[in-house]
């Protein structure tokens, strides 16, 4: 009798494991069945990346005329091209070499350097040096662009300078081209002259087109009117973003769309 009472009780303990995993089973199956199903991200179009460096900053004031530094002027522009571009071209990533009156070095070839660099470690593709004319004689007017001459970035240099030269004309501002400099003490391992402006000769080493946009000539009244207040400055700044944005469109096209990721 007891024999029988052990093996009834054996197999009632094997029912009940067996019932166990069977449950256990059961739960798996339906949370399997009730997760939700693997949903790709929406694609997202990659954005251009435009770098804005306005010019001096710190212990460089840049020109001074009418009780008012270049390098506060240039600021405020710059601020107001990524405004508009940030409103009218939300597909354009605008960066700044700086947002403020600090500099990446107080060492004068250094901090240049270093502007280009921060644009081409951030993947600009291309760079903007804003900055503000003067002349000797105080009586020349107009927009220009200073360019590298090496060929790397020599052609898209002439056609981003074309593009921002076409935009401030438009608001009369004379068109006064673009230009090349030649060094008078740096050379390569050829013997020929470099670029003379740093901002060009390193966007030429590091491979992204840099150009210096002298935007007009602040000790001309003429052109001083055109960055004399917010408004003048707001309305300068909108034809060199729609300069900006043309140009990258045109000869930057990008991908469709970033790859899918899983959530």
């Amino acid at each position: 009798m007891r024999k029988m009472l052990c093996v009834l009780l054996v197999l009632a303990l094997l029912c009940a494991f067996a019932g166990c995993e069977k449950e256990e089973d059961d739960r798996r199956d339906r949370r399997e069945t009730e997760e939700e199903p693997v949903v790709t991200k929406a694609a997202e179009p990659n954005p251009w990346v435009v770098c804005l460096d306005p010019g001096h900053g710190g212990k460089w004031t840049g020109a001074v005329y009418f009780g008012r530094n270049e390098k506060d002027i240039v600021l405020q522009l710059s601020n107001e091209i990524r405004a508009y571009l940030n409103e009218h071209y939300p597909d354009i990533k605008v960066l700044l070499t700086r947002e403020d009156d600090t500099v990446f070095s107080t060492d004068l070839g250094a901090d240049l350097r270093s502007r280009v660099e921060f644009a081409k470690n951030n993947g600009a593709s291309i760079l903007i040096s804003i900055h503000l004319n003067a002349s000797n004689e105080h009586n020349m007017r107009g927009t220009m662009v200073c360019i590298s001459k090496q060929p790397n970035i020599n052609g898209t240099s002439i056609e981003l300078a074309n593009a921002l030269l076409a935009k401030t004309e438009s608001l009369g501002l004379r068109n006064r081209g673009y230009e090349t400099r030649n060094s008078n003490d740096t050379f390569d391992d050829q013997g020929v002259p470099v670029d003379y402006y740093a901002i060009c000769r390193h966007g030429a080493s590091l491979d992204i087109p840099a150009v210096i946009l002298e935007s007009c000539f602040m000790d001309n009244e003429g052109d001083y009117a055109y960055v004399a207040d917010s408004a003048a400055l707001k309305k300068l700044a909108a034809a060199e973003a729609e300069g900006i944005a043309e140009f990258l469109m045109s000869h930057f096209p990008k991908d469709e769309a970033k790859e899918t990721e899983e959530d």
